[in-house]
This record gives C-alpha cells, sequence and structure tokens, in this order.
C-alpha cells in the first residue's frame, strides 16, 4: 500500500513538474516572441532614421549650393567698374 502512494506521489509530482515546464516554456518563447518584435521595431526605426538624414544631407546640400550662388551673384553685383 505504501508503494502504491509513494507511486502516486511521483506520478502527480511528475505531471506538476510536467506542467510547470510547459508553462514555464511558452512563457519563455511569448518573452522571446516580443524581444524579437522589438528588434524588429528597432530595425524599422534605424532604416527610417537613415533615410531622414540622407534626405537632411541632399538638404544641407542644396542650401549649401544656393548661398554659394547668392554669394556668387552678390559679389558680382558689389564689383565697381571705374572706366
Amino acid at each position: 500500500m505504501k508503494t502504491n502512494n509513494i507511486l502516486m506521489i511521483l506520478i502527480m509530482l511528475t505531471f506538476a513538474g510536467a506542467t510547470w515546464l510547459i508553462t514555464e516554456n511558452h512563457a519563455l518563447k511569448h518573452r522571446e516572441i516580443d524581444m524579437m518584435d522589438k528588434w524588429f521595431h528597432m530595425e524599422e526605426d534605424l532604416s527610417d532614421m537613415q533615410v531622414e538624414i540622407f534626405d537632411m544631407k541632399t538638404q544641407m546640400n542644396r542650401i549649401e549650393s544656393l548661398i554659394d550662388e547668392m554669394a556668387i551673384d552678390y559679389s558680382d553685383t558689389n564689383t565697381v567698374n571705374y572706366n
């Protein structure tokens, strides 16, 4: 009789342990999926930022070229011809 009780207790503990492992594994996989989602969102944000930085550099180059053209035009109007 004691053997049957011990065997029953071992079976119950094994079942409880297996249930706990399945639950914990599911929670770990859920956290892993969340981390992967965050990683992909971060990569998307980084690529968006790279595009924005490229656009800003393009705009800065345009502004610099406009300033250079304005400086050339201004220097042309300030030349004095004494003849």
